[in-house]
């Protein structure tokens, strides 16, 4: 049986999905690990530290999310996609 796109959106969200709106509303600051993994945490995601960085390195790899080092600690940070001119 069908169901309407009301139940559809109610259905388990994927972690990754869930990881990138957190990152994407809050564009202007970046997250260590640990904090990333106490984000998802509290939006019902219990994911270990590894889970949270294998996720991280996919959506750095396609370009959704950009990481820096700084002082030994790696950070993470939505990536802006800003618009393209056209010529």
């Amino acid at each position: 049986m069908p169901i309407n796109e009301n139940e559809f959106g109610k259905g388990n969200r994927d972690s990754s999905i869930l990881l990138m709106e957190f990152l994407s509303v809050n564009f202007r600051n970046a997250y260590d690990l640990g904090e990333l993994v106490e984000a998802m945490s509290s939006k019902g995601k219990d994911l270990t530290k590894e889970d949270v960085e294998a996720l991280l390195s996919a959506l750095e790899y396609g370009g959704k999310v950009k990481s820096r080092t700084i002082d030994g600690k790696t950070y993470y940070k939505y990536s802006v996609v800003r618009g393209l001119k056209l010529i």
